[in-house]
């Protein structure tokens, strides 16, 4: 039985008098507020807490860390407790796999987007640093490229789009809360209106593609901190604003809606037409296996 069938048929199981309970459980409104309850409440106190206990710039990292722990705690209580079904979303089967994909994905996607642009002459390599270098960039990034991978594949995959689609169905859902993840950008260096609608559009699609491809959590993140990971270590290009110091280091000329100015090469026009590819591709393969589902809840 594929996703809309199961959907539909939990909608439509026989209830002999439903509930009070029931009626919350199958409520839109009543899922709104418990993830709020389970999850938010959680992450909000210890965002506040860390903030308060670990003011210190360079403990940053590992407050982010304790912020994804709880996270995904939080969540599986949510899922465990509330919807009162098996975390499918954590599944282990096929997780090497699909890791291993989201790693080849979001590394070539974004070496693609590079390649382009050294083509059309708005990017140029300078040096090559040594593997000292390369290791240095990695023990100073990963735990940010990490902790910011997994916090928002929970907040706008895993909650978000999964929560919008019970309301609106799955292709709504999707540019819902691909619009959310743009907006949640715009606080960022060299943001922008436009920067966050397209960042909606070609990383917000994309990384919900993946998601709804596999409905667990492991390709949507690994391409996630893959995209990030080689845009900042390897081409040390920044990251959604955020300067990016690693291994190759070159420079970006040109007009901004080529080389994405201050955000990044990912508010590039190239960025976002190869996105839009590639997100054409999965999104066509998770339709023909079935992933989309209309609206369930009223």
């Amino acid at each position: 039985m594929n996703l809309p069938d199961r959907l539909s048929a939990a909608a439509d199981a026989p209830a002999t008098v439903p509930t009070w309970r029931r009626r919350i459980l199958d409520s839109a409104a009543g899922n709104w507020i418990a993830v709020l309850l389970f999850v938010g409440v959680p992450f909000i106190a210890v965002n506040v807490a860390t903030k308060l206990l670990m003011p210190e710039a360079e403990l940053r990292d590992i407050r982010n860390l304790m912020k994804a722990l709880v996270l995904i705690v939080a969540y599986w209580a949510y899922v465990h407790c509330w919807e009162r079904r098996p975390v499918r979303e954590f599944s282990m089967a096929g997780a090497l796999a699909e890791s291993l994909a989201g790693l080849l994905l979001g590394g070539l996607l974004f070496s693609a987007v590079v390649a382009v642009l050294a083509v059309l002459g708005a990017y140029s390599l300078e040096t090559v640093g040594s593997l000292g270098n390369f290791g240095a960039a990695v023990a100073n990034m990963l735990p940010k490229i990490v902790a910011g991978a997994l916090i928002e594949e929970f907040i706008f995959r895993l909650i978000a789009l999964r929560l919008l689609e019970r309301s609106f169905g799955t292709a709504w859902a999707l540019v819902i809360s691909s619009l959310l993840f743009g907006l949640a950008h715009l606080g960022n260096a060299g943001a922008s209106p436009l920067i966050g609608l397209m960042l909606g559009v070609e990383l917000g699609l994309l990384l919900g593609a993946t998601y709804l491809l596999t409905r667990r959590l492991w390709l949507c993140t690994a391409t996630h901190f893959s995209w990030n990971f080689v845009q900042g270590v390897v081409f040390s290009i920044a990251v959604s604003g955020q300067t990016g110091d690693g291994w190759l280091r070159g420079s970006l000329t040109g007009p901004d809606w080529l080389t994405g100015s201050a955000f990044g090469a990912e508010a590039s026009v190239v960025s976002f037409v190869l996105c839009l590819m590639a997100t054409g591709a999965l999104l066509t393969l998770a339709h023909r296996r079935g992933r989309f589902a209309k609206p369930i809840a009223p």
